[in-house]
């Protein structure tokens, strides 16, 4: 598959045209939008979650690289902070050659999920007390 019939077949399942704004378009999936970026025999999936907080950092930030480590609470995906900004944003690689029209709309459904479920552990983190010593949370989204 190429990134030209992934937004035809995208087009016709969603009803709606899907324009190539330059290797790159965006879709809303249940009120997320997953940007797909054409990267050569790989589409790249992104999802920005969201801006970390002042407070509490080192123990979000720590939770997010034990959700990377062999993706046990990214789906496959990646966390990684935006160069210079402290946004987050989920991203994943896939084969374009190994989609087909039955896998890509599940694709697309689970990571946009994924960054449901992380935009909301974002939104809903605790910093921690002053009496708090920093420690990971206790949360990892699958």
């Amino acid at each position: 598959m190429t990134f030209t019939t992934l937004l035809e077949l995208l087009s016709e399942r969603l009803g709606a045209p899907l324009e190539d704004a330059g290797g790159a378009t965006a879709v809303e999936i249940d009120g997320s939008t997953v940007i797909l970026q054409d990267a050569g025999d790989l589409l790249l999936l992104r999802a920005e979650i969201g801006t970390l907080p002042d407070e509490g950092r080192e123990a979000l930030l720590t939770a997010i690289l034990e959700a990377n480590h062999l993706y046990s609470g990214t789906g496959g995906g990646t966390l990684a902070l935006e160069p210079g900004v402290p946004r987050l944003i989920l991203q994943k690689y896939t084969w374009l050659d190994r989609l087909d029209p039955d896998t890509v709309p599940d694709l697309l459904a689970r990571f946009a999920a994924t960054a449901d479920t992380w935009r909301r552990l974002l939104t809903d983190y605790p910093p921690p007390t002053p009496d708090d010593a920093p420690s990971s949370p206790d949360f990892l989204p699958v």
